[in-house]
């Protein structure tokens, strides 16, 4: 006998609870690989390597024909005249430009579009930029497209990316612009150490004025650290000391320290002034958006 469903819904009852996303697929590893007990590659290429060559010129040489208007714009911004013959010769330096160049200059929505297969119209095939992502990253690339899209940027543990940037994305809008502008001055395609480093300290000193100096007119990172440390009576952090009461401010004192004192690029003229190294730059980004959390987050506050 047939069992009859009631298939009637209860406009009252409680939603369903969607089943959860299926996990991603595992990443390949080469038949000799999987054979031998090894995953999958985990080398990272600094420049563009010998397997990765023929598609990112595939991919370059299709956005020029799709539009030659912004070709020219950017033939002019780069300062370099280019021909169809030189898909055949693009390599390195100037290929990573060049790609970089046209996620900054071509229109979002074309490098975003889904396209049809040629020979079958059913085919969905992914956007130019999803296109791109997948070969940067199946092929071992140190460099991938960055949260906005709009560039290259150093590859950087996922983890730590998406903590930077919901940093940025949480903190106010003067706080967070400088803090991102210090992860692209870090991480992108022509890193500059000396603005990373500067805008990481902007980045804390937005954060941490308002905060700690709310009156002060001319509040720097400088005088924050000092009204710390010399008022420390005055201020705790919601993690707890070993007795169990909130801990003193000592540990944000140390951290706008190492920031501060680090900067050797803000004067010139003395015997330690000079350029910052790119590892300095890197690091401070790192330590600027663990502060610019904190303080905005209240982790750091007045005691009542």
């Amino acid at each position: 006998m047939a069992v009859v469903t009631d298939t009637w819904n209860d406009p009252w009852a409680e939603p369903a609870t969607p089943p959860p996303p299926p996990a991603p697929p595992p990443r390949w590893a080469p038949l000799s690989r999987r054979a031998t007990g090894f995953g999958p590659e985990t080398t990272l290429y600094e420049a563009v390597p010998d397997h990765l060559r023929p598609a990112l010129r595939s991919w370059v040489r299709d956005q020029w024909r799709a539009n030659q208007a912004a070709l020219e714009e950017l033939q002019w911004r780069m300062r370099r005249r280019f021909d169809d013959d030189d898909m055949d010769y693009l390599d390195g330096e100037d290929l990573l430009d060049v790609i970089d160049g046209i996620l900054r200059w071509w229109p979002h929505d074309q490098l975003d579009d889904t396209q049809r297969h040629w020979t079958n119209p059913n085919q969905v095939l992914p956007g130019p930029r999803t296109q791109l992502s997948e070969a940067l990253t199946g092929g071992g690339s140190i460099w991938r497209i960055n949260a906005d899209g709009q560039g290259l940027e150093h590859r950087v543990d996922d983890t730590v990316t998406a903590a930077t940037a919901a940093t940025v994305t949480a903190a106010s809008v003067e706080a967070g612009g400088h803090l991102g502008a210090a992860w692209t001055a870090a991480y992108g395609r022509h890193p500059d150490p000396d603005k990373a480093y500067a805008e990481a300290v902007k980045a804390v000193e937005a954060a941490a004025c308002p905060v700690v100096l709310p009156n002060s007119g001319t509040a720097t990172l400088g005088k924050v650290r000092d009204h710390l440390r010399d008022a420390s009576a005055k201020w705790e952090l919601v993690i707890p000391g070993k007795d169990g009461t909130p801990g003193s401010a000592t540990p944000v004192v140390t951290l706008m320290t190492t920031l501060w004192d680090g900067q050797r690029s803000r004067h010139a003229g003395t015997p330690t002034s000079r350029r910052q190294l790119q590892e300095e730059a890197e690091a401070v980004v790192h330590l600027a958006a663990l502060l610019v959390q904190w303080l905005h987050s209240d982790v750091l506050r007045r005691k009542p």
